[in-house]
């Protein structure tokens, strides 16, 4: 059971890249009262969980009509999940947050920067593997703690500093193309070729 746990709840955290977000958020929340800031971390936790457990009940549906494969999204999923480290990994970096504090909570931090691709590919893929109940803890937890390091973001930043937050969202950007590698060889391996 823990491993299983651990098996859905270590590729979500990788996935989010927490520290990944953590500058654009203090960059944009920066110069808000506590009570906004507030309603921001509660707006974009609560738009990342219903657009990755809606993406993921939907897209399973279509891919069970179409007769794709869990194994066939593994690939493609590895694929996609690769390339959005390795962009990250060589400099693509994120996109500048939008200035409008009606839009960021939802749109950039929400989606894409908390439920973007590589959470909605890692959760689809937690889903068919492991169940709904371990996608649904795992992502959770996982929300709880962005919100936490959301929450004390100021304290964080100054007690890593913005090179050390840098480095380890590259380190995590590495673990995300090995497990996006590890999809890709585990889809291999389930294919039955004709």
């Amino acid at each position: 059971m823990w491993e299983t746990f651990l098996k859905s709840f270590i590729p979500l955290f990788v996935a989010l890249d927490v520290l990944g977000v953590l500058p654009l958020y203090v960059q944009f929340s920066h110069a808000l009262d506590e009570a906004r800031r507030g309603r921001i971390l509660k707006e974009s936790t609560f738009t990342a969980f219903l657009v990755t457990i809606g993406f993921v009940l939907l897209v399973n549906a279509i891919m069970h009509y179409l007769g794709i494969s869990i194994n066939d999204f593994m690939i493609a999923g590895g694929v996609i999940l690769f390339l959005i480290a390795a962009k990250e990994m060589l400099g693509g970096g994120r996109e500048e947050p939008v200035k409008r504090e009606d839009l960021f909570a939802v749109v950039p931090l929400g989606i894409p920067l908390l439920a973007g691709p590589a959470v909605l590919t890692t959760s689809l893929i937690i889903y068919n593997s492991y169940g709904f109940g371990y996608l649904f803890v795992s992502l959770m937890l996982n929300l709880l703690i962005c919100g936490l390091a959301f929450r004390f973001s100021g304290n964080i930043m100054k007690w890593i500093g913005g090179r050390w937050v840098e480095a380890i969202s590259k380190v995590f950007m590495l673990l995300l193309a090995s497990i996006a590698v590890m999809f890709i060889r585990t889809g291999m391996t389930g294919v039955r070729l004709p």
